[in-house]
């Protein structure tokens, strides 16, 4: 069990930067859209739900008399709850000329003044702050 959490902390920290390998083979589409308002959210999060599927698989391996088991119930609530990281992110209400009005959700908080973004989308998609004169098309 330590060996493997040990690995698996090693493991996570060999990712490198550059573009995301889940955009192979997508159309990335980019295009500036205005903000029209921003709202702070929050996110519906697994952590329970790992912790009480920790804790059953753990009650019933624990049956034989190993109480360590139980254990498995918070370390994979504690893991589910590093994934996924906090529950709070920002609702972004967006118009765009071409694609009209559209929905943005992501943790990454812009500044509250934010006028224009920059709209990266591929398999996922990103929001950087541009200048406003990019969305003078984009603005209603």
């Amino acid at each position: 069990m330590k060996k493997s959490l040990i690995m698996v902390i090693l493991l996570s920290g060999c990712a490198s930067p550059g573009i995301d390998r889940a955009d192979q083979n997508q159309v990335v589409k980019r295009y500036y859209a205005s903000v029209e308002s921003i709202q702070k959210v929050t996110l519906s999060s697994e952590v329970g739900t790992g912790i009480a599927a920790g804790a059953g698989f753990g009650f019933v391996d624990s049956l034989d008399g190993n109480k360590e088991e139980m254990i498995g119930g918070l370390v994979g609530g504690l893991f589910t709850a590093l994934f996924e990281g906090g529950n709070s992110a920002y609702q972004y209400n967006l118009y765009a000329a071409d694609e009209g009005e559209f929905t943005v959700i992501q943790k990454k908080k812009l500044d509250k003044n934010t006028k224009c973004v920059l709209v990266n989308a591929a398999n996922k998609v990103t929001l950087s702050t541009t200048d406003t004169s990019n969305c003078e098309k984009s603005i209603k």
